[in-house]
């Protein structure tokens, strides 16, 4: 059974956001290198990767964000990433086929067993010496000011439509280190970076327009899953109306950032 968590207000807010989502691994990268994007969204991050080392093939389980993807590969440079609809806990490569591997805001949706299963195709499609990088979400280190109870409850509902059973896996990212060195892996540099959502009132109304999409389109889903209310879905609406109108609101989301080698 597949498991797709992409609707159209995610895949809009991936292609808006995920430009410099991986600055950080960009160090460990050559050109003439092959790497794979796993869990590659829109494919905005592979696009980017592509230019820097030459072949980038990104993955995902779910066919709307390939489709976007493929649109936007369409009008990439001569580094044109090609993408590819699979599983990551089935990928369809050869053993050391890639010099290196990245996933983005993926491995602390899933549960051990994926989790575990994920990794261990990673290991196996990264050639010996070769290169991961993993930057994934800590709620723990997330920013918000006011603190309004709409808006937590927005936060709420988001993490309930990614189901987590474990509420500690919504800190996964300051685990990503040993979580990589337990599945056969070397860490060999940890850091950290925010995402700003209130640098300006241009990026404050931005967030809560993108809060509202993202709010709309999985309302129906939420509430038609016994996941959240109709009086919910308007209260965390509202609760991100008011927060835009605050000039001085702030809103820092932390991710958590691993390279580690095979």
């Amino acid at each position: 059974m597949r498991d797709i968590r992409h609707d159209s207000a995610i895949t809009a807010f991936q292609q808006k956001r995920g430009r410099d989502a991986a600055t950080f691994f960009v160090p460990f990268l050559i050109p003439g290198m092959r790497l794979l994007d796993i869990g590659c969204g829109p494919g905005t991050i592979t696009a980017a990767l592509a230019e820097i080392v030459g072949t980038a093939i990104g993955v995902d389980i779910d066919p709307d964000a390939i489709a976007s993807a493929r649109q936007l590969a369409a009008h990439a440079g001569p580094a044109r990433p090609c993408f590819v609809e699979a599983d990551m806990t089935a990928l369809p490569f050869d053993d050391d086929a890639f010099d290196a591997v990245f996933f983005h805001a993926v491995l602390y949706h899933q549960s051990q067993a994926k989790l575990a299963n994920a990794l261990a195709e990673a290991r196996r499609v990264l050639r010996p010496g070769g290169v991961l990088g993993t930057r994934d979400a800590d709620v723990g280190g997330n920013i918000l000011h006011p603190e309004l109870d709409g808006v937590r409850l927005a936060l709420d509902l988001w993490q309930r439509w990614y189901e987590h059973d474990d509420r500690e896996a919504l800190r996964f990212g300051r685990w990503q280190s040993s979580v990589l060195r337990a599945h056969g892996f070397t860490p060999v540099w940890a850091g950290a970076s925010y995402v700003n959502h209130s640098a300006d009132a241009v990026s404050r109304a931005e967030a809560v327009a993108d809060a509202r999409q993202s709010l709309l389109g999985l309302g129906p889903q939420l509430v038609g899953k016994a996941l959240a209310t109709p009086d919910e879905i308007e209260a965390a609406l509202a609760g991100w109306d008011a927060w835009g109108r605050d000039p001085d609101a702030v809103y820092f989301r932390c991710r958590c950032e691993c390279v580690a080698r095979k």
